[in-house]
């Protein structure tokens, strides 16, 4: 069974602990992105994040995301310099619930990682947490901590990088 680079089974990773700037940094991508879906992945170590990159949904859709592959090379192989881990890919439902969609359950290739979900539908956004393997779906808590992470932007629509630690 795949392990999730920390000792531990995949199935045994019960928690996702965010860091409140990367929590809020997130959320502001989801806002601007509305009424589209935004999308970007989620690095650190076992149920730790510690950065997290914004993308570009190649798609333009408000129901669907695919991530600009450019991008998300470029964030793997910063994740790989860093000594990380995919710990959790997420995307926005700017009109629907933070539970995935039948797309999203088909579309969830990367079984080590958690897929994150946050609804815009309702005045105040919720985020979600969920992994999906072979098509089965098990909700996993989310802590939002205390700690500091870095908002990693590689878009190139932002034309700039910034680290997030102080938001």
């Amino acid at each position: 069974m795949p392990t999730d680079g920390g000792g531990g089974d995949l199935a045994a990773r019960r928690n996702l602990l965010v860091p409140q700037n990367l929590y809020r940094c997130i959320l502001q991508h989801c806002r601007e992105e509305v009424p589209l879906e935004a999308c970007g992945v989620m690095t650190g170590v076992g149920e730790q994040v510690c950065a997290a990159y914004p993308m570009t949904n190649v798609r333009r859709s408000p129901v669907a995301y695919r991530i600009k592959e450019e991008e998300q090379l470029a964030a793997f192989h910063e994740m790989d310099e860093r000594r990380e881990e995919l710990v959790a890919i997420y995307h926005s439902h700017p009109t629907t619930a933070a539970r995935p969609s039948a797309t999203d359950i088909s579309m969830a290739y990367y079984p080590e990682a958690l897929y994150i979900i946050v609804s815009l539908a309702e005045a105040q956004p919720v985020l979600n947490a969920y992994r999906i393997v072979d098509g089965n779906v098990a909700q996993v808590a989310v802590t939002i901590t205390d700690d500091a992470g870095d908002w990693r932007d590689v878009r190139e629509s932002g034309g700039w990088r910034r680290s997030a630690r102080n938001m």
